[in-house]
């Protein structure tokens, strides 16, 4: 991204999370791809430089919130329904898709879906943790969708706080701050890494209580201060302080303090940086290049689909006698998640979820495009 001192339309501004996203993508992507050098001379350079990748996770979490309370500014009780319809086919049916397509792929084919209640298939579906004992939920049928448990138990809580109209800031605060105090209220025992098992029951109360849950509300707060008329007064001070924020956030990281996921490990540099831009895009222009507005469409896409893209390339490559283990595999088959991710957001995301939208409103409610940036 450049800067530039300009005044833009506010429209335009928000290409800086479309940025985020892709960066946040490919960290993810790369983070899984470095076990392709497991047990090679190159393994302690990919551990210490690529693991970090899955901070992306955090980052998804932080813009998630900013865009649901960037976009419901000022909407009630009345569009709670219409919320809960959008988040969900936007979330689901490309989900969906892909848990299937693992099944028969990855879990011995048609075998997997006739087994689906006892391999976590349905589960999956349902986005329940395939086991309430292991947060944060590492080990759901499909990898990826362990994310997805987090995100839909924020859109209930955030839709339930749309319901109290004025005081629905002050209601998610306390649904969210007191979700994660529930640990320490039963056990006396304050533990801030979401790989605590708070042993509370049902699941949705341990999903509640897992710290995870906080980094939504650095997206929240990002979008009030994004939305506040107060701004920075000069881009010299604006690029400082995007430079100090980086500079901080990678040394944290690198030197191990807290590389693992939540609110006071990677998830407090996600905050921080989603605050930064929020603030300083009031300012300046933050330029984005078309590629990156490109990838961060196909998002969601990439994070569904590069597991088993990377599984499958594993496969061929094997058979045709080749080795997988090398930097080269770790560049061509990133290059080949991105192209299967954009063959499934097409097919997918765009008209399989148009075809939906585009039922009877006793069906979805809905219309429209899919390709809504900000949603």
């Amino acid at each position: 991204m450049q800067l530039a001192a300009t005044a833009e339309p506010a429209q335009h501004r928000l290409e800086w999370i479309q940025a985020l996203r892709a960066i946040a993508c490919l960290g993810v992507v790369f983070t899984h791809a470095r076990y392709f050098l497991l047990d090679t001379p190159e393994w302690p350079v990919a551990e210490h430089w690529l693991t970090v990748g899955a901070a992306g996770v955090d980052l998804f979490f932080v813009i998630s919130g900013f865009i649901m309370a960037y976009t419901t500014m000022g909407q009630g009780r009345s569009e709670v329904g219409s919320f809960l319809r959008r988040r969900l086919l936007r979330v689901w049916p490309p989900l969906a898709v892909m848990v299937l397509v693992w099944a028969y792929t990855m879990n011995g084919g048609l075998a997997a879906l006739k087994a689906a209640g006892s391999n976590g298939l349905l589960k999956t579906l349902l986005l329940i943790p395939a086991n309430s004992h292991t947060p944060p939920y590492f080990d759901m049928f499909l990898p990826v969708a362990w994310t997805l448990v987090f995100e839909m138990y924020f859109y209930a809580v955030f839709a339930l706080s749309m319901c109290a109209q004025r005081w629905r800031w002050l209601v998610l605060h306390g649904l969210i701050i007191g979700g994660v105090l529930l640990d320490p209220a039963v056990w006396q025992d304050w533990n801030l890494s979401p790989q605590h098992d708070a042993g509370l029951r049902p699941v949705l109360l341990n999903v509640a209580s897992n710290p995870l849950v906080l980094e939504f509300l650095f997206g929240v707060w990002a979008a009030w201060l994004y939305r506040a008329p107060w701004r920075l007064p000069s881009a010299r001070l604006c690029w400082h302080l995007l430079l100090l924020v980086v500079a901080a956030g990678s040394w944290y990281s690198l030197v191990r303090f807290w590389a693992f996921h939540g609110p006071m490990g990677w998830g407090l540099f996600a905050g921080a940086l989603v605050l930064t831009l929020a603030l300083i895009s009031k300012t300046v222009s933050l330029r984005v290049p078309p590629l990156l507005l490109w990838l961060g469409s196909i998002s969601y896409s990439l994070y569904l689909t590069h597991t088993c893209t990377q599984q499958l390339l594993i496969r061929y490559v094997e058979r045709q006698g080749w080795s997988s283990h090398s930097w080269d595999f770790v560049w061509c088959s990133t290059a080949i998640c991105v192209v299967v991710a954009y063959g499934y957001y097409e097919l997918v995301e765009q008209r399989l979820v148009s075809w939906l939208r585009s039922r009877p409103a006793r069906f979805t409610g809905l219309a429209g495009r899919t390709s809504d940036n900000l949603t």
